[in-house]
Order: structure tokens, then sequence, then C-alpha cells
């Protein structure tokens, strides 16, 4: 069953929404034809995912995370067309957490919601912690979707950071700590992986408070681990991240806004990246506010530490043990 909405009315709630609930009360007119995010309405990437619950909660319709991927910058008029089309919802729907840090990698959102059902959760968190990489090292399986941007388009209006956030690159030799920046999990593997994609050539870019290192974003010609890329005049950002206290700020979105300028002083004329399709705040944040645009997509299976690649990039069909881009 589909919505029976009538046309404009949607659009009117939708507004409402964002006026009331995203805007904390803001009695500014919501022009229906500009994009949600920065460079119209004004929502960040949190607040366009939780705008999409908020919707789901008021018209009682369930609206696919592929919102993000299958079109370009949403406007009012565009989600209320789609409400229109959604598909009533069968269950209870979620819940908006606009206290959710804004990037998410899958043990940071299991490891939250352990957390929040007391001791029996942070014990089973414990144990989660020791095996999880015994586990992806034998076997573990994701899809990803390619991202481009062309370096000769404007750059976003990303929100600012406060004035005492330093944006730039890392000097040669310089070794912060990066352990903040990742899960006890993850923090020794991603550092190694850093320090050898820096030792290849890499551009380390930082975010700086206080002296330390609050966020992370690193540019290469060549790719990173078992990606690859080929193309001319193309650079492939990775490694973006922010330590937990940080987000929510914009610091990430300036800081990939900021890598747009190196790459161009670098001679690079387009910017790859991936994301992982579960990361919806990403997903949300890369093609609403950043101008990414999608151009393919990939599946990368790992079995006793060997990985594999299969895609679908720009019409071209692959496979093998190294995503070509």
């Amino acid at each position: 069953m589909t919505s029976t909405l009538e046309p404009a009315t949607a659009e009117h709630e939708i507004a409402r929404i964002v006026r009331e609930e995203l805007l904390l009360g803001s009695e500014r007119p919501i022009e229906f034809d500009q994009p949600l995010g920065e460079l119209g309405v004004g929502l960040d990437s949190l607040g366009l995912v939780n705008l999409l619950t908020a919707v789901e909660n008021e018209f009682g319709v369930e609206l696919s995370d592929e919102i993000w991927t299958d079109r370009g910058p949403l406007s009012v008029n565009e989600l209320g067309e789609i409400v229109r089309t959604a598909t009533a919802a069968k269950g209870p729907v979620r819940e908006a957490d606009h206290d959710s840090p804004v990037l998410h990698g899958r043990l940071e959102q299991l490891e939250e919601k352990l957390r929040r059902r007391g001791a029996p959760g942070r014990a089973a968190w414990g144990a989660i912690r020791v095996v999880a990489p015994v586990t992806r090292f034998l076997y573990s399986r994701s899809r990803h979707l390619m991202l481009e941007r062309s370096l000769d388009d404007p750059a976003p209006a990303t929100p600012p950071p406060l004035t005492h956030v330093e944006l730039r690159a890392l000097a040669p030799g310089e070794k912060p700590d990066l352990s903040q920046l990742w899960t006890p999990v993850h923090a020794r593997l991603m550092t190694r992986c850093f320090e050898k994609a820096v030792d290849d050539g890499a551009v380390p870019l930082v975010a700086c408070e206080e002296g330390r290192v609050i966020a992370l974003d690193v540019l290469s010609a060549r790719g990173y681990m078992d990606v690859e890329v080929r193309s001319p005049a193309t650079c492939f950002g990775f490694l973006l991240t922010e330590a937990k206290a940080a987000r929510g700020r914009g610091i990430g979105l300036a800081l990939v806004a900021y890598s747009f300028a190196v790459a161009r002083e670098l001679g690079f004329r387009k910017q790859l990246t991936h994301v992982w399709d579960g990361n919806t705040a990403m997903l949300a944040a890369s093609t609403q506010l950043l101008g990414f645009k999608i151009f393919g997509s990939a599946r990368r299976t790992q079995v006793a530490g060997i990985a594999r690649w299969t895609w679908d990039v720009a019409g071209e069909k692959g496979s093998g043990r190294r995503l070509v881009l």
C-alpha cells in the first residue's frame, strides 16, 4: 500500500518538521525547491538522516536508505514526491537519534547498542572485542559504493569548524598520536595502515585542536591497500575519521572540503573514494553536502586474510585481488 497524500500536503508538513525539529523552531521560510543540505536549507549529515526518520514517523511510511544513492541533492519537493509513492510501514518506525555520532563503523554501531543494555551488554561487547579481529580475518563480506567528485566544481559550503581548530597537512616525518581516532579494536591496525600509506607517498591531512589530532583524511594518487587508482589526474581519499569527542561539529566535513583545495593544488582534477553502504550518515554527507556522485559499486570478500573484489564501476565489471579504479 502506498501513501494517498494530496499534492503539496507532504511538502508543507516536511517543511514544518525541518523548522520545528531540526532547526530548533526557526520561523524562516523553507524554499521547497532548495537542496536540504548546507547549500540550501542548511541540514548537516545527521540532520538529513534524522529528517528521514521524522518523516517516516509522521507519515507512517518506510523510506529506503537508498534515497541517498539513487538521487542527487534532495529538496522538499523531491522528498514530498517520494513520500507520496512510499510503502506504508509494516512495523514500528525507528527513532531519531540526535546525539548519535555522524560517522559510524559496524563495530561502533554494535558497541553503542550493547552498552545501552547495561552490564550484560558491556560484557558481551568485551567478548566481541576479543573475537572480532579473528572473525574478520577468517571471513568478512561488505558492499561499498564508489563515489567521485570533480575538483573543478565549486567548493561545498560546509559549516566551518570552531575558530581554534586548525586544518593542515602533516609535515614530512611528523608522527602525531592518532590512537583516539579509532576504537581500541582497530587502533593498532589502522595506525600501521596509515603509516604504510604515508611511506608510499600519500598526503595526510588533519584537523588539530589544542595540539591534538581530532580528525584525519588521506589523499593518494595510487590508492590504498587493495584499491588501485589508474585514472589520470585522479586521487583517492581514504581513512576519513574523527575522534568521538569531535563529532557533530562539522569538522570532518570541513576537512574533506579542505582536501579538495589541497588536491587541486597538487594537480588532481578528480577525487574518488568508497563508502560502506551501511554508513548512512556518510552517504548522506557525501551526496548531499560534499558534491560526490555515485558511479559504481563493489563487493569485498575476505577469506583467511585473502581479499577479493567484484565490481561494476562506470559500466565496467571486473574482479580481482585489487579494486581497480
